[in-house]
């Protein structure tokens, strides 16, 4: 009866694995990642002087994030990643107090698969109220301007986890 349990145990355990290493494979390989973002897209000065490499640190993030799904120069067919930025806008902290301006980071995202009838397609809006998650532990959000790295980093980050999701 004992050895019947351990090997109960031993079969469900090793389907357990078995299932988790599928799941870790299932993400969807990638083999290109485009952001652009048009210069009239950012609202104002703040967001000008702050967001400057906008284009390359959404790429590097999204690559961070898709780091086991990048495909390799031999690998078959890959989704592609197409982000174009419409609107950047951060307000001041002043404006946002007074509940008048909204930090946010706003696109279009386009993820072509493999198979087009699993491509996706979808409007993409990350504002102040969804980064906190992101920020570095102890990071009062009260705090954080808006030029802020610690703000910046976060909403990248936000905006390119997001993305990342749809592959995984």
């Amino acid at each position: 009866m004992e050895r019947t349990i351990e090997m109960t145990h031993l079969i469900r355990t090793t389907a357990l694995v078995a299932a988790m290493a599928t799941a870790a494979a299932a993400g969807s390989q990638v083999s290109e990642i485009d952001v652009t973002a048009d210069l009239s897209a950012i609202e104002n000065y703040e967001a000008a002087k702050a967001w400057t490499s906008l284009e390359t640190d959404l790429e590097t993030a999204l690559a961070k994030n898709l780091v086991g799904q990048i495909a390799g120069e031999d690998a078959g067919e890959a989704a592609e990643i197409h982000i174009e930025i419409d609107s950047v806008a951060l307000a001041s902290n002043f404006k946002q107090a007074l509940g008048v301006g909204e930090w946010m980071l706003k696109g279009d995202v386009d993820i072509d698969m493999p198979d087009a009838s699993k491509d996706m397609r979808y409007d993409l809006t990350v504002s102040a109220d969804q980064v906190n998650a992101y920020y570095p532990e102890g990071t009062d959000p009260a705090a954080v301007s808006v030029d802020s790295e610690v703000f910046y980093n976060a909403i990248i980050d936000a905006f390119a986890s997001n993305v990342a999701s749809k592959l995984k």
